[in-house]
């Protein structure tokens, strides 16, 4: 673009003229404003090459502004007060006629019958996103929590009836839950309406905001900020929906960064709405048959700077499970991720380019430049890489199972103790938003019944179905009963591989308790839930939906005299399992607090496992001699 071309701009409130003007100004643009009193702010004046200062209503005033210095092109930024606009305004003599000529004087016509007026003395109105096309929000998960169960159906209901009332072009905005309507956005704007919707719920309401099916987004484009967000904080709103590459997010890093602070969960879909399904009809928790339409936006990629003091990190071993250990310290402020190992140079190297890292072979190269690892690696390889790091002083994330024998797991407590270094073991679903929404209720467990199924996958298959799924489950039951295990039975079979790929264990524990383990990598389907059993409640924690529910016995007694029982879908704050694993573990780090999963607990979490395995493979043994016979 040539230096020095000029471009008008109407400049309303707020900071978009601002960010538009700088904007121009970097393109090459020469901007003359004009900004109305009352509404704009008079900061704009030193951003450009000549500001206007005009009351609402001086239309003609306004055009001869512009054909004075050259204009031909201009664009809207900025909003205008409504209630003030209605209030205020005093028309001169052509804002009066177009005033005076419009069958409706609602938001989209009147813009538009505005620029057409401009456009008749020779004035085009441009895209007011015409230099900011990054201000307007990517598609996908903007924060660290996503949405639950009851969300992703307040979302989608939602969103259908803001597009249903953005056709009588009444408001942007809306306000759900439980898939009620709360409140419908009117003259008073988005924040008026996000404080009327959320006082009618305790907590938990969800905003969405879109773009009117008949908008002009030239000039009237959705948009959203930090004061968004602290309103919502103000009525303990939970969840904020926008329109991708519709709606402009002002000051974006710190929107994400406040939304997390409070707890909260930025999407931004596309319409209609991608990363929708709809899951077949199959038996729910009450034994009815229902469809349910889910939806699951991915996250938008970051890569975040490391903050002063960041933690210098790495990852050994970056197949399919480590590349994400790789993203998740990439997102992190709180981490520096120095680099990534893996035996492959090319897939190191690639990685390594994308996350703006470097790629290393070996890894001790990295001895002296890191301060925590995680080693995502075959498990016969945990113990050799994770004892060399221990050794140097550097804490360390390792992901389950901890090694593949229990000397090598008492050798990697001993050391880390030693040695005073976080050992943290990684049984991710420590960290499942359905386990950690159920765990506040159980109470001395009385029964437990645990059901982890999944198809067949190459990956794993060094170890059993034990080592490899189970101890997912001997986990979190261990962490649950806490009382020791006096006696088990086991069996399980090898069916696609030479190991046993299907088992069932019965665990009875000292202080009573019995658990009832079943894991399978040969299934049809996907399926990891947990559930308890003990006096006066069940709990259930359906890991892969990320769901959980209790039903509890009341003290009253229905009409036939049984106990009445309270079903409960518990409230699940729903964020990436394996990025609050890590987090967790910096903090660890960080503080010196003690890990969720410490080494001690992957530890006897091995132990458990291996005694299981021996008992199921001496089993097949004598099952194999008999069947010789």
């Amino acid at each position: 673009m040539v230096k020095g071309t000029l471009i008008g701009l109407i400049a309303g409130g707020g900071q978009f003229p601002l960010l538009f003007a700088e904007a121009a100004k970097e393109a090459g643009y020469q901007v003359v404003a004009v900004g109305f009193d009352g509404e704009t702010d008079l900061a704009l004046a030193s951003h450009v090459h000549a500001f206007h200062l005009l009351k609402l209503g001086q239309l003609n005033k306004l055009i001869r502004i512009f054909h004075k210095a050259g204009i031909t092109r201009v664009a809207m930024a900025g909003s205008i007060n409504k209630t003030r606009l209605y209030a205020k305004i005093r028309p001169d003599w052509r804002a009066f006629r177009l005033l005076a000529s419009l069958r409706n004087k609602k938001d989209d016509h009147l813009l538009r019958s505005l620029a057409g007026e401009l456009e008749k003395d020779g004035i085009r109105v441009e895209p007011s996103t015409l230099f900011l096309p990054g201000l307007l929000a990517p598609e996908g998960l903007l924060t660290r929590r996503h949405l639950n169960a009851r969300e992703q159906r307040d979302v989608l209901f939602g969103w259908d009836m803001a597009k249903a009332v953005g056709h009588l072009d009444i408001g942007q905005c809306l306000v759900v839950k439980d898939q009620a309507v709360l409140a419908v956005e009117g003259m008073d704007g988005t924040d008026e309406t996000i404080v009327r919707g959320g006082r009618l719920c305790r907590q938990g309401a969800v905003v969405i905001k879109v773009s009117k099916p008949i908008q002009d987004l030239r000039f009237d484009v959705p948009a959203v900020g930090l004061q968004t967000i602290e309103t919502m904080r103000t009525v303990k709103a939970r969840v904020l929906v926008v329109e991708a590459g519709k709606t402009l997010i002002f000051d974006r890093e710190k929107v994400v960064e406040a939304a997390d602070r409070y707890g909260m969960t930025i999407v931004a879909m596309a319409d209609p709405p991608s990363g929708t399904e709809t899951k077949s009809p199959e038996k729910n928790l009450l034994g009815s048959s229902s469809a349910e339409a889910t939806l699951t936006p991915k996250p938008v990629p970051v890569i975040r700077a490391a903050q002063p003091g960041a933690l210098r990190t790495a990852v050994i071993g970056v197949g399919y499970l480590g590349t994400f250990h790789a993203e998740k310290y990439a997102r992190l402020e709180e981490a520096q991720l120095v680099g990534v190992v893996d035996i492959d140079p090319a897939r190191a190297e690639r990685l390594a380019r994308r996350l703006g890292c470097l790629a290393y072979t070996d890894h001790r190269d990295l001895m002296g430049v890191v301060d925590a690892v995680s080693v995502v690696t075959p498990t016969q390889h945990h113990f050799a890489i994770a004892r060399d790091f221990l050794e140097a002083g550097v804490h360390v994330l390792v992901e389950k199972p901890l090694t593949k024998s229990l000397e090598e797991a008492q050798e990697l407590v001993r050391l880390a103790e030693a040695k005073g270094m976080v050992l943290q073991v990684g049984h991710l679903e420590r960290f499942n938003p359905a386990f950690k929404a159920l765990e506040p209720y159980v109470r001395n467990p009385l029964f437990l019944e645990a059901h982890r199924l999944a198809p067949f996958n190459e990956r794993g298959l060094e170890v059993d179905v034990i080592l490899d799924l189970m101890i997912h489950d001997l986990d979190v039951v261990l962490h649950l009963v806490r009382s020791p295990v006096v006696t088990f039975s086991a069996s399980g079979v090898p069916v696609l591989s030479r190991l046993p790929d299907i088992a069932n264990v019965r665990l009875e524990f000292r202080n009573g308790a019995v658990a009832n383990l079943t894991a399978s990598r040969i299934s049809m389907k996907n399926m990891r839930r947990l559930r308890i059993f003990q006096e006066n409640r069940y709990l259930v924690a359906d890991f892969s939906n990320r769901r959980a529910y209790s039903f509890l016995k009341e003290d009253e007694l229905d009409e036939s005299g049984y106990p009445e029982i309270t079903m409960e879908e518990l409230d699940v704050d729903n964020r990436d399992p394996l990025e609050e694993e890590i987090r967790s573990f910096l903090e660890s780090v960080r503080t010196g607090s003690a890990p969720v999963v410490n080494g001690r607990q992957g530890m006897e979490a091995v132990r458990l496992a291996l005694a299981i395995s021996q008992k199921i493979h001496a089993r097949i043994q004598s099952l194999q001699g008999k069947g010789a016979e």
